[in-house]
Protein backbone atom coordinates (compact mmCIF):
# COMPACT_ATOMS: atom_id res chain seq x y z
CA UNK A 1 0.00 0.00 0.00
CA UNK A 2 1.06 3.54 -0.68
CA UNK A 3 -0.05 6.58 1.22
CA UNK A 4 0.08 10.29 0.50
CA UNK A 5 1.03 12.83 3.11
CA UNK A 6 0.51 16.56 2.52
CA UNK A 7 2.59 19.02 4.49
CA UNK A 8 3.32 22.73 4.35
CA UNK A 9 6.96 23.33 5.11
CA UNK A 10 8.36 26.53 6.62
CA UNK A 11 9.40 29.29 4.28
CA UNK A 12 13.05 28.74 5.09
CA UNK A 13 13.29 25.24 3.64
CA UNK A 14 16.93 24.34 4.12
CA UNK A 15 17.79 27.74 2.65
CA UNK A 16 16.68 26.50 -0.76
CA UNK A 17 13.52 28.49 -1.45
CA UNK A 18 13.36 31.56 -3.66
CA UNK A 19 16.87 31.24 -5.05
CA UNK A 20 17.25 33.25 -8.23
CA UNK A 21 19.28 31.82 -11.09
CA UNK A 22 21.09 34.12 -13.51
CA UNK A 23 20.23 33.80 -17.19
CA UNK A 24 23.55 35.05 -18.56
CA UNK A 25 25.91 32.12 -18.09
CA UNK A 26 24.34 29.38 -20.19
CA UNK A 27 26.64 27.23 -22.31
CA UNK A 28 25.56 26.53 -25.86
CA UNK A 29 25.35 22.88 -26.88
CA UNK A 30 24.02 23.56 -30.37
CA UNK A 31 21.88 26.14 -32.17
CA UNK A 32 20.06 23.59 -34.31
CA UNK A 33 16.57 22.59 -33.27
CA UNK A 34 17.58 18.94 -33.51
CA UNK A 35 20.07 19.48 -30.65
CA UNK A 36 17.42 20.82 -28.24
CA UNK A 37 17.66 18.71 -25.07
CA UNK A 38 14.81 16.76 -23.47
CA UNK A 39 16.77 14.72 -20.90
CA UNK A 40 20.25 14.63 -19.36
CA UNK A 41 22.42 12.34 -17.27
CA UNK A 42 26.01 12.24 -16.08
CA UNK A 43 27.42 8.75 -16.33
CA UNK A 44 30.95 7.48 -15.93
CA UNK A 45 32.25 11.06 -16.03
CA UNK A 46 30.40 11.89 -19.22
CA UNK A 47 27.36 14.07 -19.94
CA UNK A 48 24.81 12.37 -22.17
CA UNK A 49 21.62 13.97 -23.48
CA UNK A 50 18.55 12.84 -25.40
CA UNK A 51 16.39 14.69 -27.92
CA UNK A 52 12.69 14.49 -28.71
CA UNK A 53 13.40 14.19 -32.43
CA UNK A 54 10.99 12.22 -34.58
CA UNK A 55 12.47 12.18 -38.10
CA UNK A 56 14.65 9.28 -39.18
CA UNK A 57 17.65 11.45 -40.09
CA UNK A 58 17.71 13.24 -36.72
CA UNK A 59 19.84 12.13 -33.79
CA UNK A 60 18.24 10.69 -30.68
CA UNK A 61 21.11 10.80 -28.21
CA UNK A 62 24.47 12.53 -27.94
CA UNK A 63 27.44 13.25 -25.72
CA UNK A 64 28.75 16.62 -24.51
CA UNK A 65 32.43 17.19 -23.75
CA UNK A 66 34.37 20.28 -22.71
CA UNK A 67 37.23 21.87 -24.63
CA UNK A 68 39.14 25.15 -24.62
CA UNK A 69 36.74 26.46 -27.24
CA UNK A 70 33.69 25.55 -25.15
CA UNK A 71 31.33 22.64 -25.23
CA UNK A 72 31.52 20.06 -27.98
CA UNK A 73 28.59 17.86 -28.94
CA UNK A 74 28.42 14.75 -31.05
CA UNK A 75 25.66 12.32 -31.86
CA UNK A 76 25.87 8.79 -30.53
CA UNK A 77 24.52 6.08 -32.80
CA UNK A 78 21.25 4.66 -31.54
CA UNK A 79 22.06 1.02 -30.71
CA UNK A 80 18.87 -0.59 -32.02
CA UNK A 81 17.51 -0.86 -35.55
CA UNK A 82 14.22 0.74 -34.49
CA UNK A 83 14.57 4.41 -33.64
CA UNK A 84 12.69 5.74 -30.61
CA UNK A 85 9.95 8.34 -31.06
CA UNK A 86 9.92 11.45 -28.88
CA UNK A 87 12.48 10.71 -26.15
CA UNK A 88 11.65 12.89 -23.15
CA UNK A 89 13.75 11.67 -20.20
CA UNK A 90 17.07 10.07 -19.35
CA UNK A 91 18.13 8.67 -15.98
CA UNK A 92 20.91 6.54 -14.53
CA UNK A 93 20.01 3.16 -13.06
CA UNK A 94 21.01 3.46 -9.38
CA UNK A 95 24.02 1.36 -8.49
CA UNK A 96 25.31 1.23 -12.06
CA UNK A 97 28.07 3.24 -13.67
CA UNK A 98 27.09 2.29 -17.21
CA UNK A 99 23.34 1.62 -17.44
CA UNK A 100 20.56 4.14 -18.00
CA UNK A 101 16.94 4.43 -19.06
CA UNK A 102 15.75 6.67 -21.90
CA UNK A 103 11.97 7.12 -21.87
CA UNK A 104 9.62 8.04 -24.71
CA UNK A 105 6.62 10.29 -24.06
CA UNK A 106 4.28 7.28 -24.17
CA UNK A 107 6.19 5.33 -21.54
CA UNK A 108 8.49 3.08 -23.57
CA UNK A 109 11.69 2.87 -21.49
CA UNK A 110 14.84 1.89 -23.39
CA UNK A 111 17.61 0.22 -21.38
CA UNK A 112 20.95 1.54 -22.65
CA UNK A 113 24.50 0.57 -21.66
CA UNK A 114 27.32 3.07 -22.21
CA UNK A 115 30.80 1.85 -23.14
CA UNK A 116 33.12 4.77 -22.42
CA UNK A 117 36.21 3.09 -23.89
CA UNK A 118 34.49 2.67 -27.26
CA UNK A 119 32.23 5.72 -26.83
CA UNK A 120 29.17 3.83 -27.93
CA UNK A 121 25.92 2.41 -26.61
CA UNK A 122 24.56 -1.11 -26.37
CA UNK A 123 20.85 -1.93 -26.29
CA UNK A 124 19.41 -4.11 -23.54
CA UNK A 125 15.76 -4.08 -24.59
CA UNK A 126 12.89 -1.99 -23.30
CA UNK A 127 10.32 -1.85 -20.51
CA UNK A 128 6.85 -0.44 -21.13
CA UNK A 129 5.06 1.55 -18.45
CA UNK A 130 1.47 0.23 -18.55
CA UNK A 131 -1.69 2.25 -18.98
CA UNK A 132 -0.23 5.21 -20.86
CA UNK A 133 -2.75 6.59 -23.33
CA UNK A 134 -3.15 9.95 -25.04
CA UNK A 135 -3.54 12.71 -23.87
CA UNK A 136 -1.03 11.55 -21.23
CA UNK A 137 2.32 12.97 -22.30
CA UNK A 138 5.23 11.92 -20.12
CA UNK A 139 8.25 14.23 -19.80
CA UNK A 140 10.04 13.03 -16.67
CA UNK A 141 11.35 9.74 -15.29
CA UNK A 142 13.41 8.97 -12.20
CA UNK A 143 14.65 5.94 -10.28
CA UNK A 144 15.58 5.27 -6.66
CA UNK A 145 16.92 2.04 -5.16
CA UNK A 146 14.98 0.85 -2.11
CA UNK A 147 16.71 -2.19 -0.63
CA UNK A 148 16.83 -4.69 -3.46
CA UNK A 149 13.96 -3.02 -5.35
CA UNK A 150 13.70 -0.04 -7.66
CA UNK A 151 11.20 2.75 -7.19
CA UNK A 152 10.27 4.43 -10.46
CA UNK A 153 8.50 7.77 -10.85
CA UNK A 154 7.18 9.22 -14.09
CA UNK A 155 5.50 12.53 -14.80
CA UNK A 156 2.74 13.70 -17.15
CA UNK A 157 3.42 17.30 -18.10
CA UNK A 158 -0.11 18.73 -17.96
CA UNK A 159 -0.95 22.04 -19.58
CA UNK A 160 -1.83 25.36 -17.97
CA UNK A 161 -5.12 24.88 -16.06
CA UNK A 162 -4.82 21.09 -16.44
CA UNK A 163 -2.44 19.79 -13.74
CA UNK A 164 0.51 17.54 -14.37
CA UNK A 165 0.52 14.15 -12.72
CA UNK A 166 3.24 12.31 -10.83
CA UNK A 167 3.00 8.51 -10.96
CA UNK A 168 5.12 6.00 -9.10
CA UNK A 169 5.54 2.26 -8.76
CA UNK A 170 8.01 -0.61 -8.70
CA UNK A 171 10.26 -1.44 -11.65
CA UNK A 172 11.47 -5.03 -11.99
CA UNK A 173 14.49 -5.26 -14.29
CA UNK A 174 14.48 -9.06 -14.24
CA UNK A 175 10.93 -9.39 -15.52
CA UNK A 176 10.97 -6.09 -17.45
CA UNK A 177 7.79 -4.84 -15.79
CA UNK A 178 6.52 -1.72 -14.04
CA UNK A 179 3.86 -2.11 -11.35
CA UNK A 180 2.11 1.23 -10.73
CA UNK A 181 1.33 2.04 -7.09
CA UNK A 182 -0.17 5.52 -6.88
CA UNK A 183 -0.30 9.00 -8.39
CA UNK A 184 -0.98 12.63 -7.50
CA UNK A 185 -1.76 15.77 -9.47
CA UNK A 186 0.95 18.44 -9.61
CA UNK A 187 0.40 22.14 -10.26
CA UNK A 188 3.07 24.81 -9.94
CA UNK A 189 2.76 28.49 -9.08
CA UNK A 190 5.26 29.69 -11.70
CA UNK A 191 5.49 29.93 -14.68
CA UNK A 192 1.89 31.07 -14.93
CA UNK A 193 1.11 30.93 -18.66
CA UNK A 194 1.30 28.06 -21.16
CA UNK A 195 2.87 26.01 -18.39
CA UNK A 196 3.96 22.40 -18.42
CA UNK A 197 3.81 21.50 -14.74
CA UNK A 198 6.37 18.69 -15.11
CA UNK A 199 9.00 18.93 -17.85
CA UNK A 200 11.49 16.57 -16.17
CA UNK A 201 12.05 14.91 -12.80
CA UNK A 202 14.68 13.09 -10.78
CA UNK A 203 14.75 11.35 -7.38
CA UNK A 204 17.65 11.99 -5.00
CA UNK A 205 19.17 9.19 -2.91
CA UNK A 206 17.35 10.53 0.17
CA UNK A 207 13.99 10.31 -1.60
CA UNK A 208 13.58 13.99 -2.49
CA UNK A 209 11.71 14.35 -5.77
CA UNK A 210 12.84 17.27 -7.93
CA UNK A 211 11.00 18.51 -11.00
CA UNK A 212 11.26 21.24 -13.59
CA UNK A 213 8.30 23.19 -14.95
CA UNK A 214 8.36 25.28 -18.11
CA UNK A 215 6.40 27.77 -20.17
CA UNK A 216 6.25 27.29 -23.93
CA UNK A 217 4.37 29.85 -26.04
CA UNK A 218 5.69 28.42 -29.31
CA UNK A 219 8.82 27.41 -31.18
CA UNK A 220 10.20 30.97 -31.01
CA UNK A 221 9.35 31.48 -27.34
CA UNK A 222 9.34 33.36 -25.12
CA UNK A 223 10.28 30.68 -22.60
CA UNK A 224 10.59 30.49 -18.84
CA UNK A 225 11.22 27.69 -16.35
CA UNK A 226 11.52 26.82 -12.69
CA UNK A 227 12.91 24.03 -10.52
CA UNK A 228 10.90 22.69 -7.58
CA UNK A 229 11.37 20.17 -4.81
CA UNK A 230 7.87 18.77 -5.10
CA UNK A 231 7.98 16.11 -2.38
CA UNK A 232 9.71 13.16 -0.79
CA UNK A 233 9.43 9.39 -1.11
CA UNK A 234 9.80 7.18 1.96
CA UNK A 235 9.71 3.43 2.49
CA UNK A 236 9.03 2.52 6.10
CA UNK A 237 7.41 -0.51 7.71
CA UNK A 238 7.07 -2.06 4.28
CA UNK A 239 4.99 0.91 3.12
CA UNK A 240 5.84 3.35 0.37
CA UNK A 241 4.67 6.92 0.92
CA UNK A 242 5.02 10.22 -0.90
CA UNK A 243 4.95 13.49 1.02
CA UNK A 244 3.86 16.39 -1.19
CA UNK A 245 5.24 19.83 -0.46
CA UNK A 246 2.20 22.07 -0.72
CA UNK A 247 2.49 25.69 -1.91
CA UNK A 248 6.22 25.35 -2.51
CA UNK A 249 8.06 28.19 -4.19
CA UNK A 250 10.56 27.67 -7.00
CA UNK A 251 14.08 26.86 -5.87
CA UNK A 252 15.44 28.29 -9.13
CA UNK A 253 13.83 30.45 -11.81
CA UNK A 254 14.94 30.95 -15.42
CA UNK A 255 13.22 33.75 -17.30
CA UNK A 256 14.50 33.09 -20.83
CA UNK A 257 14.95 29.31 -21.18
CA UNK A 258 12.75 26.21 -21.43
CA UNK A 259 14.28 23.62 -19.11
CA UNK A 260 13.38 20.05 -20.06
CA UNK A 261 16.30 18.17 -18.53
CA UNK A 262 17.64 18.11 -14.98
CA UNK A 263 20.42 16.08 -13.35
CA UNK A 264 21.18 16.10 -9.62
CA UNK A 265 24.83 16.68 -8.74
CA UNK A 266 26.66 17.46 -5.51
CA UNK A 267 25.19 20.67 -4.03
CA UNK A 268 23.38 21.56 -7.24
CA UNK A 269 21.51 20.67 -10.39
CA UNK A 270 22.57 20.56 -14.04
CA UNK A 271 19.78 22.02 -16.14
CA UNK A 272 19.39 21.57 -19.89
CA UNK A 273 17.06 23.32 -22.29
CA UNK A 274 14.84 22.52 -25.23
CA UNK A 275 14.64 26.02 -26.68
CA UNK A 276 13.02 24.73 -29.88
CA UNK A 277 14.25 26.88 -32.80
CA UNK A 278 17.11 28.23 -30.66
CA UNK A 279 18.65 24.83 -29.86
CA UNK A 280 19.91 23.56 -26.52
CA UNK A 281 21.87 25.02 -23.61
CA UNK A 282 23.11 23.72 -20.26
CA UNK A 283 24.33 25.19 -16.98
CA UNK A 284 24.85 24.11 -13.39
CA UNK A 285 23.04 25.93 -10.60
CA UNK A 286 24.11 25.53 -6.98
CA UNK A 287 22.25 25.59 -3.68
CA UNK A 288 23.29 28.36 -1.32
Amino acid sequence: MSKLIFIILPILLCNLCNLSAQDNDWQLVGEERSVAISGIVTIDGQTIVVHDNKREYEGRIGIITESREGLKYRILEWPDKTLPFDLEALTLIPGSATDMIAMESQGKCHWLVFDQAKMRLAYNGFIQIPGIKWPTNLEGFGLMKVGDKFLAAWGHRGKSKYPGKLFWGWLDFNFRTVKPVDSIEISVEWPTEHVRHISDLKIAENGDCWASASSDLGDDGPFSSAIYRIGKFKFENNQLSFTRIVNSSPVFRFKTRKVEGIELVENGIIVATDDENFGGYIKTVYFK
